[in-house]
């Protein structure tokens, strides 16, 4: 059993701002001695202030009714603000799309990448279990032809489903990649895609 020790801290000395008795909450600190000191603090908290964070502050428009504005106005900027809505969600992919898209990829990189990783038990069990010397080269290939499949996969699994919502695709997905392979492109370019006349 050790024998304890306490030193007196020396009493806290808070800012005039802090110590001061507007909009302050007290806390009471007990020392060893089992002495009290009152010490008042201002609440600090920036998400009382700005709940909104610290990204960048809305773009949207603020709506301000004035009684004297006329109907054909309010109409006029109802319209207005629609058609914003309408090209902000013009670039949105909807979700049937996506699952489409997905599901493809999965199987178009799924499959060569699969293929690709069997083909490196397959090569030890030829040069350990059979003993055929295999040239350090073709494992390399093999694995770069099934490897980079499985990277165009990822292409081809985008551009093969129907990015019509309403219309599922064929199965191999041919002839929407045929007519998706330029809107692809040309937003890989960033340019806007051709419009059919």
């Amino acid at each position: 059993m050790g024998i304890h020790a306490y030193a007196r801290a020396p009493p806290l000395s808070l800012p005039p701002s802090l110590a001061s008795t507007k909009n302050t909450s007290q806390f009471k600190i007990l020392s060893p001695k089992n002495h009290s000191h009152s010490i008042h603090f201002k609440p600090i908290s920036a998400t009382l202030n700005s709940p909104k964070g610290f990204g960048p502050a809305s773009k949207k428009p603020k709506k301000s009714k004035k009684p004297n504005k006329k109907y054909e106005e309010e109409e006029e900027e109802e319209e207005e603000e629609e058609e914003e809505e309408d090209e902000r969600e013009e670039g949105v992919i909807p979700e049937i799309v996506t699952n489409r898209m997905m599901s493809r990829m999965g199987l178009s990189v799924g499959i060569p990448l699969f293929i690709g990783l069997l083909f490196f038990p397959f090569f030890y069990y030829l040069k350990v279990g059979l003993k055929i010397d295999v040239p350090t080269w073709v494992p390399f290939i093999v694995s770069f032809v099934f490897f980079g499949t499985a990277l165009l996969g990822i292409s081809y699994g985008i551009v093969s489903a129907s990015w019509d919502p309403l219309r599922e695709g064929s199965l191999l997905g041919w002839s929407e990649a045929k007519k998706n392979w330029p809107v692809f492109w040309q937003s890989l370019r960033g340019g806007t895609p051709p419009t059919k006349k």
